[in-house]
């Protein structure tokens, strides 16, 4: 939810919205990465098994980063409403999300402490950014932590101060998108080969239909498209606040779905030899032309999974 959009109205939190956001919503979403990284798991393994450390990592790490970001977002709804500070059933919610974030955390830590040092830094290397999401970066803090590390914060003392720029990653233009394909895609992958190759189990060869590149290029556009399918679904808001997003630059809705039918096709047509990346690619195709800025908020849950069901059709035929 934009942060302008939330200013500007008006406050009224219930149970199950909390619920949803909170619990619901981060939960189906890491589906996701459940599915992928099992995939990985199996395809890319000597032996076909599916080693749980990369997919509890990769399933955690998503919770956290959703859950952290809707919390901050429910917790600022909360406190803007002046009915809701003395509304004790709805403050406990929070301090359950907190627990459901606590537990993420250390199944992360757990997973994380049996695996190679490697592990580690891929899982630091893609979490931290999704973390800092929307946190608001200030580059004068920076310059006085390079002035305390050099000596040199004496010189400017009494100069004044000078406002410096904030940036905040979620409103640079495209970079949810970018973000969004590169962590589930490459993310997910890096984190199963460091596994993998840790234990001697990483095989040179995957299995028919798939190869690397498939994995890699699949995952990485399908994120992508299906985080600016949200944005689709947030299009009027985003247009009436500034926020400049993909189908914002873009102008229109319709010119948005072109573009997202375009990129599914093309990895369609590229990998025309794997059924399930087609019918994948295929099934997300429609679903951009069927969900718009006035479809049901959780219909757009579907757009996520696009990738999940075909990979439940895949896992499902080689363990019969």
């Amino acid at each position: 939810m934009p942060i302008v959009q939330a200013q500007t109205k008006m406050s009224f939190l219930t149970i199950p919205k909390l619920a949803d956001e909170l619990f619901l919503r981060p939960i189906v979403i890491s589906m996701n990465s459940l599915a992928l990284s099992s995939l990985m798991s199996y395809a890319m393994s000597t032996d076909g098994r599916l080693d749980w450390r990369p997919i509890t990592i990769c399933v955690t790490s998503d919770i956290l980063a959703i859950g952290t970001d809707h919390l901050k977002d429910q917790e600022e709804e909360f406190l803007s409403g002046h009915n809701n500070a003395n509304d004790r059933r709805l403050a406990s919610w929070f301090v359950y999300a907190r627990t459901f974030l606590t537990t993420s955390a250390v199944l992360l830590a757990l997973a994380l402490s049996l695996c190679p040092i490697s592990t580690l830094l891929a899982t630091a290397l893609f979490v931290v950014p999704a973390l800092l999401w929307t946190t608001p970066i200030n580059f004068k803090r920076f310059e006085l932590i390079s002035k305390r590390i050099l000596g040199r914060s004496g010189e400017d003392q009494y100069q004044p101060s000078t406002s410096a720029p904030i940036l905040v990653i979620k409103r640079i233009p495209g970079m949810k998108a970018i973000f969004n394909g590169i962590i589930r895609g490459c993310g997910i992958y890096t984190v199963v080969i460091t596994v993998l190759s840790g234990s001697g189990s990483l095989t040179a060869t995957l299995p028919s239909p798939w190869s690397t590149v498939q994995l890699i290029v699949w995952s990485t556009v399908n994120r992508s498209c299906h985080a600016i399918m949200t944005d689709i679904r947030d299009f009027e808001d985003d247009l009436k606040a500034g926020v400049p997003t993909i189908p914002v630059l873009l102008g229109s809705v319709r010119r948005t779905k072109v573009l997202l039918t375009a990129c599914h096709m093309f990895v369609m047509l590229a990998f025309i030899e794997n059924s399930y990346i087609m019918g994948s690619c295929l099934f997300a195709a429609a679903l951009v032309w069927m969900l718009g800025e006035h479809s049901p908020k959780k219909a757009f849950l579907l757009s996520s999974h696009s990738q999940s069901l075909f990979i439940i059709w895949y896992l499902s035929t080689r363990r019969t």
